[in-house]
């Protein structure tokens, strides 16, 4: 009964967002000027090597270079590996962990305790054991405003431990991941609420590991590189998402000589509604794509994080590819292939499905891949690509093959235009 509750919580807040509850929620990011606009179909093929998901939780890891994906339950991370083997790892001691920490969510109606509910989930390539996870907390047990803490486990979750905040700061400044390549940032930020104005930067402090999690080092978060980088800012205490005003940055960083990476708004682009699920995805070209689902206009490109050009994509069901359609435009994202992969229909009225726009198109094409009819009433709220399969997670979970599933995984070996 307790995990009843938070699943009526959970579906009630991500459906608000999805209906457009709030008109603020729905605003779309800043529209950069005089950007010209390149066909999807005169892009070379995109190769992603990174996926940066936006905030309010991404409960995915899923990563273009990984084949190990996992998502959060309402009992725990699901891992699944190649070959299609699945690993749980359970977070029934974390309730105890946040309760004790004074973080607790308190009692939720319906539910006659306190559980833990993970909003956001990482994987450290170098660590395959490793996993890291944002559960929401409190303080007092009320909300909101909410806030995310941190925790990981190398254990695939028979225990979990608290990431030790840096040095000033405590556990629920926590502000979200920031994956790489070769590894995951914990950020941290106490006082971070709006985009840096014109002119402003900022400079931010992470802990990371480089033994999975075992043992931790503060660093002033850098781009990789030494080159400008793009990322979604700190993700800041909100309450339900269609019904709040929040906005989350969206930031280029740049080596300054004597204070390190400091970051500062990117270009005309400098926020977006993070209740939406955009991602910045970063390709081997060095180019940035932005997946924005509340714009006309649904896809962005930059390479210096200031200068952005739209993508003009073709037209979906007869309807523009952004939020024309709906009060959000479809769930998309970009397969490690280079392909890029939208829900379509609506899960209001008729079962959802996979459309996708293969590298060089002009078309949209029909996929296998057809999503359960329970969509209707559970749609689709976010979905990645591994290296070799494209996961696709639900509102809430849904009932397939006897069982109830939080997500479902495509390999991208089957996934192919219907003919």
């Amino acid at each position: 009964m307790a995990q009843c509750g938070v699943t009526r919580l959970w579906r009630i807040v991500l459906l608000s967002a999805l209906l457009g509850a709030s008109v603020t929620a729905a605003t779309r990011s800043s529209a950069a000027a005089n950007v010209q606009s390149v066909p999807w179909a005169s892009l070379s093929v995109v190769r992603p090597t990174l996926v940066q998901p936006s905030g309010w939780g991404s409960p995915l890891a899923a990563q273009p270079g990984n084949t190990t994906v996992g998502w959060c339950t309402p009992t725990g991370v699901v891992i699944s590996s190649r070959g299609g083997r699945f690993t749980r790892a359970g977070d029934g001691a974390v309730t105890t962990m946040l309760a004790r920490a004074h973080l607790a969510l308190g009692h939720l109606a319906g539910s006659p305790a306190a559980v833990a509910v993970c909003e956001d989930v990482a994987l450290d390539p170098r660590h395959p054991s490793t996993i890291y996870a944002g559960f929401q907390a409190s303080k007092g047990g009320t909300i909101p405003p909410s806030y995310g803490v941190a925790l990981v486990t190398t254990n695939m979750g028979r225990s979990w431990r608290f990431v030790p905040p840096p040095t000033g700061y405590t556990l629920t400044d926590f502000a979200g991941f920031v994956e790489r390549p070769t590894g995951v940032a914990m950020l941290y930020e106490a006082n971070y609420f709006f985009p840096p104005g014109p002119g402003q930067s900022v400079a931010f402090v992470a802990t990371t590991s480089a033994t999975g999690g075992r043992t931790w080092t503060d660093v002033n978060l850098s781009c990789p590189s030494g080159a400008p980088c793009v990322i979604f800012g700190p993700e800041s205490p909100q309450g339900a998402c269609g019904m709040s005003q929040w906005r989350q940055s969206v930031l280029v960083g740049s080596a300054n000589e004597y204070r390190g990476t400091t970051w500062r708004a990117a270009g005309a682009v400098a926020s977006v509604n993070p209740c939406a699920g955009e991602q910045l995805v970063t390709t081997s070209s060095g180019g940035e794509l932005l997946i924005d689902r509340t714009r006309q206009s649904a896809l962005l490109y930059t390479r210096d994080g200031t200068h952005w050009n739209t993508v003009s994509l073709p037209r979906l069901g007869g309807a523009r590819v952004g939020s024309s359609a709906y009060p959000y435009g479809p769930v998309m994202t970009i397969t490690s292939t280079g392909a890029l992969v939208a829900v379509t229909g609506s899960p209001f009225q008729t079962a959802e499905h996979l459309a996708m726009l293969k590298p060089q198109s002009n078309t949209w094409c029909a996929t296998n891949a057809l999503l359960p009819v329970a969509t209707r009433s559970d749609p689709v709220v976010t979905m990645q690509s591994g290296k070799s399969a494209l996961v696709i997670t639900f509102v809430s979970p849904i009932a397939m093959d006897g069982t109830k599933k939080a997500a479902v995984v495509v390999p991208l070996a089957t996934l192919h235009c219907r003919t």
